[in-house]
């Protein structure tokens, strides 16, 4: 057999199948999340949330600039699957190369038999890796996820073939390749860098023994290397940049852009002559490369943009060069590899270029707008996000005892000056000249100025509550008490007291560990890993219950000890497609190959190893995440999801070299140590919470893998080594195909529009030149894809309530943006530029007498009115916060606003109370457009915006579908939480009838997941509100008509039936269709009876997680049998009445399990 070409066929097959399989499971449109806005930005090459993929845009950008605007955001979910069709390929050709060597370990010559079995490897690996549920969610959307997999494993192959090779010069075209790939990764994504240390590994036991000296000295330059791409390269250059840019503003009085310019001459000419002393050495290319630096240097020393540390680092990298060069008498390899990689790196990194040079033309989407360096090293600094502590910072209840000053914000001005005194700056040049147009003595200066000081920004805290490595550090409320509950939190009592004179206790080491071990190790990656070679319970973010987003294999016997009986599930969880049954298959052969290549060949273990360490634990440290996650986060970790799957391909090597390896000694060994070690772990799992989850999984995983083992041992020996390869690769394949059977139907987005057609429905919701405001990922980026790309609904302006805290974002909306017009703010650009009421007080002398907006934001917009904050500075402040607006009653008849009918609830003032103690820039923002409207424009506030938005304005809200259009019109309040305001009635229904869209949820059968059934929960909420409205006014035929509609468009097949559908019950009820309400009361009864009688059969210990949901099980049956009595369906009243008392006798029980066995101590499931 010719391995070479067997090798590349069957890659090339493997390719085939992962490319059916992702074009087959694609989404043909934008999904939730990022992917809206990913798909935005590369078809028009817009500017997206820090820190930017340019190179992801541009790659996006070529995939659908030939196609029909259609079909651009399917073909951008192509670029992700065939950037994970690539990524298999070169994940089938590593799990080769690392079974060749198994196989030709102490020089053998390959086989057939070993021939098939390294081919099987790659086969079974390649493919359990595509089939696995977090890559396999990556792969068919348009996000850079699948880009950065594929970086990953292209940089990881090409370090192998550098080893296959025999060491010569032209080997080093490996390692520049890989340096080139990784410049270019930064502009996708960051995770690429971590396959640093893994590759310097390799480079150093390929001539190397295993020598712990050795490696510890590889792994501290492998990470130096990293931090110096990470800190140096990426944010340094521009650093560097930027203080070039401001010394030659300011100390030579030249031009924007001169300083880059001149940076960017003197790095290009270093890199040239390091390149050829490197070559041919000289000593008038040493004292070029020397006055080179020292040009360089001297500029970065002499101003005050660069802190002294990044001054050290620029001294240190720049002594270093000069001893290199010093010392340097003949041409050198070793310096011309890096310099060379050095270079390549920086080519990569300059598709960031783009990201400048497309936010210089002010794009509608353009965030952090880093047109310039100050504004660009921002961005790739993440700023917007805040930081988190890492190596050392406090716990969430530390006492700040002092504050220091941060980094100056620096920005771009065109500063209007009388001689040399300021009098004013602005950010553009065209209100500079019509500033200074009324005075010839006046002149405009390009420069840049500090907009934000940053004085006392930086909270510092009590030293007693501080520690090294604290994962506990959010004062967030619900975070606090998540914290306190993973830890199981007791507390070391200090000396210091809280404002009500109550000791603080400061969390102890262990309850440090344990929050990591709990929650961040276990919950954030472990359960993740299980989701991909284990099984997943369902597709509902899970926080640590025992209902959802846990990992499940399928083995009753092991699930039931951390998840309570599997037996009789209700239809709610037992259907549920996210429930995948993996049995722990490809993490048992995955533990076999890692175990195999530990014995055989550690030193390419360790390799593996390193990677899947670096992809997965190290990120779990330096993510340091809090709980309550918005959403899960498997994405981030798939990379060592991929090392792993490298050692499930070897597993099947390791079958057919039982052969060889295995002997009845070694086998009766393995089984004593399993059985053993899970019997110790089964007695001390008595002793404590009895949950036997881990020892029943380890005997489990024990057998199942040495039985295997064993069978394979027993069969060789007759059969032969070729047939053993067959049936060890035939053995394996069985796993993947288990993994795509149960996998396919929760990854199959195919036919799926719903993101789309929902963010439609949110722009159809509005009338002409509309103002909407939005606030969260999923109630935007849809959006932004519907007008970016489709062109739907332009008029609209979009306008992020996040976002608006910005002083960049308030400047964008303040311009044209396709067909809509710029939004009316009438604050200028000075009283909102940033560190400028970032935050404003709210009514602090505690006033009670109402004042109207436009004289209360007078008082707020006037610099000589401030209040000195401790802490804070000097803060701007409303004077009250009982606010109202005059209306002109008369002309909003004439303008057709408001009706004859609506002036009843009128008084010609909109009045309202602004909650809170302070407000921040965006809601300023809001009440300067509420103020100045003068109703020339409609404004919409987004259903799913969230009530600290509403500035406790509802009652003037008018509900119009997914929106909620501000009136002049004050609505009562109604008894239900879900209804806000009043309704249009006769505008919605024309917009659901005849309108809206509904993504093939009333065609097709979807894959609906928790993001789509969560916004199908809102809309059955407003459509809910409408038909109730639409009954109160009398028109019942309209409101049966909007109730049938509810269920057609989202029939129960993709939208499961859940009590907020008891309103639309009610609703038929009351319009005279009681066979259509009393079928739906029946099912939803019906699916609460069957989850409240499975919740009350399980163990106490269980139970106590389930109280509420007991609790809502037997409210929904009571409240149903209360409606068929109310509405005389005499034999449906009867039949639940009998159930319900069965249920309340069920719920008793329960309830008397729960007080047996106590309180619940802690979050979290068991192994």
């Amino acid at each position: 057999m010719q391995f070479g070409r067997l090798n590349n066929i069957l890659g090339w097959i493997v390719f085939a199948i992962s490319t059916f399989v992702y074009f087959s499971t694609i989404e043909p449109t934008a999904s939730f999340w990022d992917c809206g806005e990913f798909i935005a930005t590369a078809y028009k090459l817009e500017v997206g949330h820090p820190p930017g993929a340019p190179f992801f845009m541009i790659l996006g950008r070529l995939f659908s600039a030939f196609v029909p605007v259609e079909y651009a955001a399917t073909s951008i979910n192509v670029l992700s699957a065939l950037s994970s069709s690539f990524t298999i390929l070169f994940l089938f050709w590593s799990i080769t190369a690392f079974a060749k060597k198994l196989a030709t370990s102490n020089n053998k010559e390959l086989s057939d038999g070993s021939i098939i079995a390294i081919l099987g490897s790659g086969l079974v690996g390649a493919l359990c890796y595509t089939f696995s549920d977090s890559f396999w969610f990556s792969a068919v959307e348009g996000e850079v996820y699948a880009i950065s997999s594929l970086f990953t494993a292209v940089v990881f192959w090409a370090i192998l073939k550098w080893d296959a090779e025999e060491k010569s010069p032209r080997t080093d075209r490996w390692i520049i390749l890989i340096a080139y790939l990784m410049g270019l990764s930064i502009g996708v994504h960051l995770l690429n860098l971590l396959c640093i240390p893994a590759i310097a590994l390799v480079i150093y036991l390929k001539n190397n023994d295993l020598n712990f000296k050795g490696l510890a000295l590889t792994g501290v330059i492998s990470l130096l290397v990293l931090g110096f791409i990470q800190s140096g390269i990426i944010p340094g250059i521009v650093t560097m940049a930027g203080g070039y840019e401001l010394f030659f503003t300011e100390n030579v009085g030249a031009g924007f852009n001169v300083g880059i310019s001149v940076f960017s001459i003197l790095l290009i000419a270093l890199i040239v002559l390091l390149i050829i002393y490197s070559h041919s050495p000289s000593k008038q290319l040493r004292y070029g490369i020397i006055a080179t630096l020292v040009l360089t240097i001297i500029p970065l020393l002499f101003n005050e943009f660069l802190g002294g540390t990044a001054k050290f680092f620029c001294l240190l990298i720049a002594g270093g060069i000069i001893a290199t060069v010093m010392k340097l008498k003949s041409p050198s390899r070793l310096l011309h590899l890096s310099t060379m990689s050095f270079m390549v790196i920086l080519l990569g990194y300059s598709t960031f270029a783009m990201i400048v040079i497309r936010s210089s033309a002010n794009p509608p989407m353009d965030e952090n707008n880093p047109e310039n360096v100050f504004t660009l090293l921002s961005y790739l600094n993440r700023e917007q996000y805040g930081d988190r502590p890492l190596l050392k910072g406090h716990y969430w209840m530390a006492p700040t005892v002092g504050t220091e000053d941060g980094d100056p914000v620096y920005m771009k001005a065109y500063s209007v000056k009388d001689g040399k005194r300021r009098v004013k700056s602005f950010n553009n040049l065209y209100d500079a000249e019509e500033f200074v147009s009324s005075d010839p003595n006046l002149s405009i200066v390009k420069e840049y100025i500090i907009s934000d000081p940053r004085k006392n920004s930086v909270y510092e805290y009590d030293s007693r509550f501080e520690a090294i490595l604290p994962r506990m550090y959010s004062s967030q409320a619900n975070h606090v008490d998540a914290y306190k509950s993973w830890s199981d939190f007791k507390g070391k009592p200090t000396s210091a007291a809280d404002g009500q004179g109550n000791r603080l206790r400061v969390p102890t080491p262990g309850e440090n560990l344990k929050f990591f071990l709990r929650y961040q190790v276990n919950h954030m990656y472990w359960r993740y890993f299980m989701w991909n070679f284990a099984g997943r319970q369902n597709d509902i973010q899970g926080h640590g219950g025992i209902l959802n987003g846990n990992w499940l294999s399928g083995v009753d016997l092991i699930d039931e000890q951390r998840l309570g009986s599997q037996e009789n599930l209700p239809s709610s969880l037992a259907n549920n497609k996210g429930r995948n049954n993996f049995y722990f298959l490809p993490l048992i052969l995955g533990i076999i190959g890692l175990i195999f290549q530990l014995i055989k060949d550690t030193k390419n273990w360790l390799v593996i190893t390193l990677l899947f360490l670096l992809t997965g634990l190290a990120i779990v440290v330096y993510l340091n995440q809090y709980p309550y996650q918005p959403r899960e986060r498997d994405y981030a970790y798939v990379g060592s999801f991929y090392a792993f799957a490298m050692w499930v391909g070897l597993g099947v090597y390791a079958l057919y070299d039982s052969i060889n390896s295995l002997t009845k000694q070694s086998l009766t060994r393995i089984l004593i140590a399993v059985v053993g070690t899970g019997g110790v772990i089964y007695l001390l799992e008595s002793g404590g919470s009895g949950d036997h989850s881990f020892s029943y999984t380890l005997l489990y995983i024990g057998l199942i893998g040495a039985g295997a083992m064993a069978l394979m041992s027993v069969i060789g020996k007759s059969i032969g080594a070729k047939n053993t390869a067959l049936i060890s690769t035939i053995l394996g394949l069985s796993i993947p195909l288990v993994m795509v059977a149960d996998g396919w139907d929760d990854h199959n987005r195919a036919k799926r529009k719903t993101g789309v057609d929902i963010a439609k429905n949110y722009l159809e919701s509005c009338e002409p030149n509309a103002i909407l405001f939005t606030n969260g990922d999923n109630d935007t980026f849809p959006l932004w894809y519907a007008q970016e790309v489709e062109g739907i609904r332009t008029d609209v302006r979009v306008v992020n309530l996040s976002l608006l805290n910005t002083d960049w974002y308030i400047d964008q909306m303040k311009r044209k943006a396709y067909d809509s017009d710029p939004v009316p703010f009438t604050i200028g650009e000075p009283k909102y530029r940033q560190g400028t009421r970032d935050v404003v007080l709210l009514n602090p002398e505690q006033k009670t007498e109402q004042m109207e907006l436009k004289s209360a934001l007078q008082v707020a917009l006037d610099d000589s009115k401030t209040l000195p904050i401790r802490g804070m500075g000097s803060l701007s402040y409303l004077p009250t916060n009982r606010v109202y607006i005059n209306v002109d009653t008369e002309k909003l008849l004439r303008q057709g606003i408001v009706s004859p009918a609506d002036t009843s609830m009128m008084n010609g003032r909109i009045e309202w109370n602004i909650p809170g103690r302070y407000i921040t820039k965006n809601n300023l923002m809001v009440l300067d457009l509420l103020a100045n409207m003068d109703w020339e424009r409609p404004i919409y506030f987004a259903v799913t915006t969230g009530m600290d938005t509403y500035l406790n304005m509802q009652q003037y809200f008018k509900l119009t579908g997914m929106a909620y259009r501000v009136s002049p019109v004050k609505h009562p309040k109604n008894d239900n939480p879900n209804r806000l305001g009043g309704v249009d009635t006769e505008k919605m229904y024309d917009n659901v009838m005849n309108k809206f869209q509904w993504g093939n949820m009333d065609t097709e059968e979807l894959y609906m997941d928790e993001n789509n059934l969560r916004l199908t929960t809102n809309i059955r909420l407003q459509l809910a509100s409408l038909a109730d409205e639409l009954i109160a006014e009398g028109k019942d035929e309209l409101a049966h008509d909007i109730l049938d509609k509810t269920f057609e468009a989202m029939p129960e097949r993709n939208v499961p039936l859940t009590r907020v559908v008891m309103p639309l019950i009610e609703s038929y009820a009351k319009v005279g269709d009681t066979e259509k309400a009393q079928e739906l009361a029946a099912r939803l009864f019906e699916i609460n009876e069957e989850e409240l009688f499975y919740f009350s059969s399980m163990d106490g210990r269980f139970l106590r997680q389930l109280d509420e949901e007991l609790q809502i099980n037997m409210y929904v049956g009571q409240r149903l049998e209360y409606v068929a009595r109310q509405y005389e369906m005499e034999e449906l009243s009867e039949d639940l009445r009998v159930r319900v008392q069965a249920m309340q006798q069920a719920y008793e029980n329960a309830q008397e399990k729960i007080r047996k066995a106590g309180r619940r101590s802690g979050k979290g499931v068991g192994f």
